[in-house]
């Protein structure tokens, strides 16, 4: 099955619905396949967007760091993701990491930066897809 894909900026995006009952979540995300990231993540940008309620969502073991230091984050586990194919669609149930950062502690010019982070497939969720027959169409 394929999954139409596109690049934007020599980088691979694919498009995933999400959908949760208990977080009342029905939304499209463009996800950067990001090979070096060990978990799947939504950016401020895209939590912002899909209007997610982090009053629902257990604070993760630790905070995800990288080079502009560390951010809170939160975990759900009973996220599904739904791939539309060439054919029909896939539906995965990912734990998914959800980034928060604090705006009203930083100035216009890193919140701008901050919020042009794209939401994240990770290595081991793409892998998952790749094993369930996903292949990556960049026509899409």
């Amino acid at each position: 099955m394929t999954v139409p894909g596109f690049f934007k900026d020599g980088c691979a995006f694919i498009r995933a619905h999400l959908v949760s009952s208990e977080l009342s979540l029905d939304g499209v995300v463009n996800f950067l396949i990001d090979t070096g990231a060990s978990k799947t993540v939504i950016s401020d940008k895209d939590a912002i967007f899909l209007k997610i309620d982090y009053a629902k969502l257990k604070p993760a073991p630790q905070k995800l760091s990288g080079i502009g230091g560390s951010v809170d984050t939160y975990v759900f586990e009973n996220t599904v993701l739904i791939f539309k194919t060439d054919a029909d669609k896939l539906e995965f149930k990912f734990p998914i990491l959800f980034l928060k950062h604090n705006f009203t502690s930083m100035n216009e010019e890193d919140r701008i930066k901050i919020l042009r982070i794209p939401s994240l497939l990770g290595r081991p969720d793409f892998r998952t897809g790749l094993k369930n027959g996903i292949s990556l169409d960049e026509r899409g």
